[in-house]
């Protein structure tokens, strides 16, 4: 037969209670992802953190102070033997050599007058020469495939 009322109300109640309890776990498990996400973005974060501090450790360059603090006070010690050894070795003999320019000799500036001004008339003087010794035919076919090359270029 049928169900009665009290059974019919007993299983929508129960429904109910299912469909809410779903709506609560349906919540949870989008903040759970929320959460996981900004966790994963954090963990990251650190991650890349860390990376940037051993690089920066690894190729920073040690001060002087660093690296005394670093060593034992007997390598100290060695290092000021070594230090006083060197000092009572005697210098290298060095052999000084002084030019006299007085002697006829032309100065910097001279030099450098005889070299700009053939480097400044050469270079613009250059094609003039070319288009001089070259050919009369030959000169214009060169200078038409020459600027065929310089348009294709544009």
């Amino acid at each position: 037969m049928g169900a009665s009322a009290n059974e019919i109300d007993r299983h929508i109640k129960e429904t109910r209670d299912v469909d809410e309890n779903l709506g609560e776990l349906e919540e949870a498990t989008s903040n759970v992802v929320r959460y996981g996400k900004v966790a994963a973005v954090a963990l990251g974060v650190v991650v890349a953190g860390g990376v940037a501090f051993m690089l920066y450790r690894r190729f920073r360059k040690q001060t002087l102070k660093d690296r005394l603090q670093g060593m034992s006070m007997e390598s100290l010690r060695d290092l000021a033997d070594e230090t006083a050894g060197r000092l009572k070795k005697p210098l290298p003999s060095l052999t000084l050599t002084v030019i006299d320019r007085s002697a006829g000799g032309p100065g910097m500036h001279q030099s450098i007058v005889r070299k700009v001004p053939p480097a400044i008339v050469g270079t613009p003087s250059t094609p003039l020469i070319e288009k001089v010794t070259r050919p009369s035919g030959a000169g214009a076919e060169t200078a038409r495939a020459f600027l065929g090359r310089v348009q294709a270029f544009d």
